[in-house]
């Protein structure tokens, strides 16, 4: 068997896995990728982050101003795991009188030969939010009312570099409607993502890794607010327990702030959004291109 069969067989086989996974039946639960069916129960992790632009799923959650993230996690026995991860945000990202993201999450991980399985629920709360009477226009979508949040489910499947994740929101989408005030429950990410070492090249030795990651990201209802992501960065992992990752992300997510745009425009944020979703500041479109820093210090 040579080498290009072997090679066009593993791309195949990436391929079938994302097909497969791509039916909407998670980098929010990216957090649970710590985990893993090796880990012995009990075991305490944790992780805090500065990040000069904290970017979900390609959209800036900070207004392109820079964020502390924290959070601590629990691996218990069976493979199950527990925790929480939390972020600063801009009130203008679509959280109106929020400051602080707050992500909870359970799940199971488990290997099955070559094959990392992760699958579990996690659920995203803003504190502080609470959308009263959000104002309609044709930049912005409608909201629930109440305190922002997200719940979803996740699966993942990861072999070598490669791994490939599932989301779907059992809630409205960051209590999101469409602009006839439909539900957006039903809204799915899936998120692919390469992770290569580059040990092999010997003037890169010393925990140089390449990550390129694509997403797409389905709105319920609401195919506007549909789009792609992707990011291309590298990153160094020194001695101790700090990291640093430098990466490019760009979306084609529709966030024209132009008065001259007519179509709904649901990424086109202000910098403050007050509990009423009443904006003011400058606008930007969150899922404009950027290069972003991020500097980690975790325990794993």
């Amino acid at each position: 068997m040579n080498n290009s069969y072997i090679r066009i067989r593993h791309i195949l086989c990436l391929v079938s896995m994302l097909i497969g996974l791509n039916t909407y039946a998670q980098t929010d639960s990216d957090h649970s990728k710590k985990f893993n069916a090796a880990q012995t129960p009990y075991q305490f992790q944790w992780d805090m982050d500065v990040v000069s632009d904290y970017r979900s799923r390609g959209l800036t959650q900070t207004f392109g101003m820079p964020a502390v993230q924290g959070g601590v996690g629990l691996m218990l026995p069976n493979h199950f795991y527990v925790g929480n991860w939390n972020s600063t945000v801009s009130s203008g990202a679509g959280y109106p009188g929020a400051l602080l993201e707050t992500d909870l999450f359970g799940g199971w991980a488990q290997q099955v030969d070559e094959y990392h399985i992760n699958t579990g629920i996690y659920g995203i709360i803003y504190p502080g939010s609470n959308v009263s009477n959000y104002v309609f226009s044709p930049f912005k979508t409608g909201m629930s009312s109440g305190m922002v949040h997200n719940g979803a489910v996740f699966f993942a499947v990861q072999r070598g570099p490669f791994s490939v994740q599932q989301n779907i929101a059992f809630t409205n989408f960051e209590s999101m409607l469409s602009p006839t005030g439909a539900s957006t429950a039903g809204s799915a990410y899936t998120n692919l993502t390469g992770n290569f070492p580059m040990s092999s090249w010997t003037w890169a030795d010393g925990g140089w890794s390449l990550i390129a990651h694509a997403g797409y990201q389905y709105v319920a209802n609401y195919s506007v607010a549909s789009y792609v992501d992707w990011k291309l960065g590298i990153e160094k992992k020194f001695a101790s327990m700090w990291s640093a990752n430098l990466a490019y992300t760009q979306t084609n997510a529709n966030g024209n702030c132009s008065a001259a745009a007519i179509s709904a425009q649901p990424y086109c944020v202000n910098k403050y959004t007050n509990s009423s979703g009443i904006g003011s500041g400058p606008t930007m479109n969150s899922g404009g291109a950027a290069l972003f820093l991020t500097i980690k210090v975790a325990n794993y």
